[in-house]
């Protein structure tokens, strides 16, 4: 049994091949907040002809659009996870702080393993050469920052 079919079975609602900044279209899911939203890897793409900066501000667009959607749809609770390599170009998408602007707050973030994900395969690695490393990377939790969760009660 694949793991989706083992989550759906638990009445786990699974869900991929969505816009991740468009997750709070209200046709999408009709009101349902959910307890955990994991993106893995999030990428916008090769941008061979951009500067580093402006190839920067492409993927951290795609994240902050990402979390200020999420944000939207967690529950109380809820945790937004993100996993994510830790090394040169990637660790200046400052994860942390831009959760920190939509209102989220780091609850951990542990070393990202693999076996977590059993059968976890990325479509595309560098190059699109279909062998993209995982590591060194971690699971970065957000969850709402404590006024805001008071907020919501």
């Amino acid at each position: 049994m694949s793991n989706i079919q083992k989550l759906r079975s638990r009445k786990c609602t699974v869900m991929h091949g969505i816009d991740a900044t468009k997750v709070t279209s209200p046709h999408l899911f009709g009101g349902k907040t959910f307890d955990r939203i994991i993106y893995n890897f999030p990428f916008a793409g090769f941008f061979k002809n951009l500067s580093r900066e402006a190839t920067l501000r492409k993927h951290r667009r795609l994240v902050s659009l990402f979390l200020k959607n999420a944000k939207e749809i967690i529950g109380e609770n809820g945790e937004i996870h993100i996993s994510h390599k830790t090394n040169a170009f990637h660790i200046e998408w400052n994860l942390e702080s831009m959760a920190s602007s939509h209102g989220l707050r780091l609850i951990e973030a542990p070393e990202f393993d693999q076996s977590d994900y059993k059968n976890y395969n990325t479509k595309r690695g560098f190059g699109g050469d279909m062998n993209f490393n995982c590591y060194p990377s971690k699971t970065y939790k957000f969850g709402l920052k404590r006024a805001q969760v008071q907020l919501l009660s």
